[in-house]
C-alpha cells in the first residue's frame, strides 16, 4: 500500500488565526533591559499597549514595617492611592485614575450603560464614588465576589504603573518601599481599603481593619515587574497507547 504525501505546511501561516493577548520579551542589546510589548500569539503587537522598558528593579525585603497610603494629596503615600491622578488609556477609553477604571469596569460587569457614561465624564473621586455607589443591581457585597473583581484592581494598577505617562518615576518610588506591606487606610472605604485612617489601624490592630484588596494588590503588581512573562506550562506527552489507531498506520 502506497504512503500517502503529507502536505507541507508553511511556517509564516497558521490554519487560524489565534489573537488571544500573550506577553512576551522582545530581544534587547546586552546593555540594556528587555523591553516587554504585549503581543497576540500570531506575532501581531496588541493595538492599545506600547513597548516599555522596565528598568527598575524592586529588591527583596521584609514586609515590615507596615506603610500606610491614603488619599492626601501631601502625604508619602498619595502615589499609590487608586485616586492618584494617572491617566492611562485602556481598550480605546482614557481614564483619569485606577479608582475610575475598577468603577467602570463594575458598571460594565452589572449592565449599566448609562451609569458608566458618567463614570467616564466624571474627574474627581467623590463624584466617581458617588456614581459607584448607584450602579444598578450592583451592591458591594455581590461585587467584591464577582470574578472578575481582584482582575480589574490587578489591571488598574498595572495600566497605571507600566503604562502611563508617570510610570517611570511611580516605578522609582515604589521600589524604595521593597516587600513592605501595602496597606490603604481609607476611613471610608473597608472594601479597597481598611475602612480606617492609619492611626486607628495601628491602635486598634489587624482584627479592626477591612479588607485592603488594593493594598494587597500590590504584591501581585510586583511579582509581574520581576516577572514580566509566565512561564508556559509544558504540554504532557501522550503515551504510544493513548493514541489513535492511524497515528500508528503512517
Amino acid at each position: 500500500m502506497p504512503k500517502a504525501k503529507r502536505k507541507a505546511v508553511s511556517k509564516g501561516k497558521s490554519a487560524a488565526e489565534d489573537t488571544t493577548v500573550d506577553e512576551t520579551i522582545v530581544a534587547a542589546s546586552p546593555k540594556s533591559k528587555p523591553k516587554r510589548k504585549l503581543r497576540s500569539k500570531n506575532g501581531t503587537p496588541s493595538g492599545d499597549d506600547k513597548a516599555i522598558n522596565i528598568t527598575v528593579e524592586i529588591p527583596h525585603t521584609s514586609t515590615k514595617p507596615v506603610f500606610f497610603f491614603w488619599t492626601d494629596e501631601d502625604s508619602e503615600g498619595f502615589f499609590l492611592s487608586p485616586w492618584f491622578t494617572c491617566p492611562f488609556e485602556y481598550d480605546g477609553t482614557r481614564y483619569v485614575s485606577a479608582g475610575q477604571y475598577i468603577t467602570a469596569c463594575r458598571a460594565r460587569d452589572y449592565n449599566d450603560p448609562d451609569t458608566l457614561d458618567k463614570i467616564l465624564l466624571a474627574t474627581s473621586e467623590d463624584e466617581i464614588k458617588a456614581l459607584g455607589a448607584n450602579i444598578k443591581d450592583s451592591p458591594v457585597s455581590h461585587w467584591i465576589k464577582h470574578p472578575d473583581y481582584t482582575t480589574h484592581i490587578h489591571e488598574a494598577n498595572l495600566r497605571k504603573f507600566l503604562y502611563s505617562d508617570q510610570s517611570e518615576d511611580l516605578l522609582n518610588r515604589l521600589a524604595k518601599l521593597g516587600d513592605r506591606e501595602l496597606v490603604f487606610a481609607d476611613p471610608t472605604d473597608r472594601y479597597l481599603g481598611i475602612g480606617l485612617d492609619a492611626s486607628k489601624a495601628e491602635t486598634g490592630g489587624r482584627k479592626a481593619w477591612g479588607r485592603n484588596d488594593y493594598g494587597k494588590s500590590f504584591k501581585r503588581l510586583r511579582e509581574k515587574i520581576r516577572n514580566p512573562v509566565s512561564p508556559k506550562k509544558k504540554r504532557p506527552r501522550r503515551k504510544l497507547s493513548d493514541r489513535p489507531w492511524y497515528d500508528s498506520v503512517w
